[in-house]
């Protein structure tokens, strides 16, 4: 059986390469394994915003963010409210 670890290594070669629908599975899957998996929800986030569901891959950046927060990582958290800001900028630009 794959490991979260495993999962998201797929999704970031998947991302890589523009394939961002084979990503978000990816990510989706590690995210499943290990619910707090920060990263995933990052990457996921951003795969979303690009694929054309920048309200979803906000809900991912909150989530980072608040997982972030929780383990007292607050410099990692503002990062994560940082690329949320550039996926709402990019809604109201109509880059989304």
């Amino acid at each position: 059986m794959a490991s979260a670890k495993e999962f998201f290594q797929k999704g970031r070669e998947f991302d890589i390469e523009g394939q961002h629908q084979g990503a978000i599975a990816e990510y989706t899957r590690a995210i499943k394994l290990a619910p707090n998996y920060v990263e995933a929800y990052f990457y996921r986030g951003n795969a979303l915003a690009l694929e054309g569901q920048p309200q979803k891959g906000i809900e991912d950046l909150q989530k980072a963010a608040a997982i972030l927060e929780s383990q007292g990582q607050s410099e990692w958290a503002t990062a994560m409210r940082q690329q949320e800001e550039i996926i709402r900028e990019g809604i109201q630009d109509g880059e989304f």
